[in-house]
């Protein structure tokens, strides 16, 4: 029915451009203005829908909700480094949860205190983990309250054993010493259960007595446990590119591993950067290829630090501290403003209103979108570039169409903008005469 539906729109708008070239004498001017109008409408439109269509079905094996970070991520253009900010910045995250704050040789660090290593913890780890004392004691007292629940049920269940152990003995007994004996043993496998409780009773209830103060000692354990991964004692599995399986490294060799991958990039960078026309072959696909890594390096670094530190959480609150949901990054937001800009524009363009205006707007979101990703020389072909541009891309060429369409009554000749100007009578002086 939706096919129906779009092909019937298609057909009458293909109608309404050969009336509206009929009205105008058959002008070819007319017919190829329109046209070009009606296509670039076309294309701003069904690329809104289609990425409106992506989050509706959501992330399926062959569906991928539309997000322009990943294009701005590798954006080397003057709005790049501005447009990257507008999404989760895994560079802030590593300089505030992973560089270490202080000068600590792996094995000098192992040798310090706990709670000098605590102290060295990043401040943002630091505080995260400080605001939860009342949690943290609130699952110590938690915990020891079932372990003084689990001592009593531990001591009724060995004085049962006792006890049946005891009735299936008297049943085989022959003598009065041997009964005796079953008594004697069974007084002091009660007496025993119930010593044994009574010290895990005494253990419990000095941890819940004792909860307050001991609250901040597991936080400076987890602060500890932080720390030695930052400054390279302990190291945790990580997923690395070409390698089956985790890895186990440390804060520091996941920084060192990202600085290799900088140097890299920076390098296959100056050798796309000699020349004019350079870089469109072997040395601007590693390029890219080098540039993606880093991209994805950061990205799972910061993702690993922020679950290392949910994990910690978890573990001192008994599992109480969920983080809540991060409300969309702006560059989220923007991305929802994105599509549905992209069909109102371009429906406003098929129906030719306002049309001036939407070439303009049209035109303001291609030269955006071309400051972010220019197709120069010396920068990496934006993802799923087609053909080898140089200065000039497709969104130039759109770009410069809508400014010339903006320049002309385009919607006077055809679209609600020519019924408007008739209704005010103000048409005639627009109409083309060849």
């Amino acid at each position: 029915m939706l096919q129906l539906i779009l092909y019937a729109g298609l057909g009458g708008t293909l109608l309404a451009l050969i009336v509206a070239t009929a009205q105008n004498k058959w002008s070819a001017r007319v017919f190829f203005l329109l046209a070009l109008r009606l296509a670039i409408g076309w294309h701003f439109l069904f690329e809104g829908l289609h990425k409106i269509h992506s989050h509706e079905v959501g992330p399926t094996e062959t569906n991928r909700p539309f997000s322009s970070e990943i294009y701005f991520k590798v954006a080397p253009g003057p709005l790049g480094a501005q447009m990257r900010k507008q999404f989760d910045d895994p560079e802030v995250v590593i300089a505030s949860f992973v560089k270490p704050t202080q000068e600590y040789a792996s094995g000098e660090f192992a040798k310090l205190p706990l709670d000098q290593q605590a102290q060295a913890c990043p401040e943002a780890v630091a505080k995260e983990l400080d605001a939860l004392a009342a949690l943290t004691e609130e699952a110590i007292t938690t915990r020891a309250a079932a372990e003084l629940k689990a001592a009593d049920e531990a001591e009724k269940k060995s004085t049962k054993a006792a006890e049946e152990a005891e009735k299936k003995g008297a049943e085989t007994a022959k003598t009065d010493d041997e009964k005796a004996k079953l008594k004697t043993n069974l007084a002091a496998d009660k007496d025993k259960a119930k010593k044994d409780a009574e010290t895990d009773r005494q253990d419990a209830r000095k941890r819940i007595e004792g909860a307050k103060e001991a609250a901040p000692k597991s936080i400076a354990a987890a602060k500890a446990k932080y720390a030695r991964w930052v400054y390279g004692v302990d190291r945790r599995p990580t997923k690395v590119k070409f390698v089956t399986g985790d890895v186990s490294l440390s804060g520091p060799e996941r920084l060192a591993h990202l600085a290799m991958l900088r140097d890299e990039a920076k390098t296959a960078q100056e050798r796309i950067s000699a020349g004019l026309g350079n870089g469109y072959g072997i040395d601007s696909k590693k390029a890219a290829e080098v540039r993606t890594d880093l991209i994805a390096a950061e990205s799972d670094l910061a993702k690993d630090a922020l679950a290392f530190v949910t994990e910690l959480k978890a573990d001192l609150s008994g599992g109480k501290a969920t983080d809540e949901p991060a409300p969309p990054s702006l560059g989220k937001r923007m991305d929802k403003v994105t599509m549905w800009f992209l069909v109102v524009v371009g429906g406003s363009l098929m129906a030719g209103l306002f049309t001036r205006a939407m070439c303009v707007l049209g035109a303001g979101f291609l030269a955006m979108t071309y400051l972010a990703h220019p197709a120069f020389p010396w920068f990496p072909l934006p993802p799923n570039t087609e053909g080898n541009p140089v200065f000039i891309n497709k969104n130039v060429i759109e770009g410069l169409a809508l400014l010339a369409l903006a320049s002309l009554p385009t919607g006077k000749w055809l679209g609600i903008d020519a019924l408007i100007s008739r209704c005010c009578g103000c048409g005639g002086s627009d109409t083309p005469t060849a």
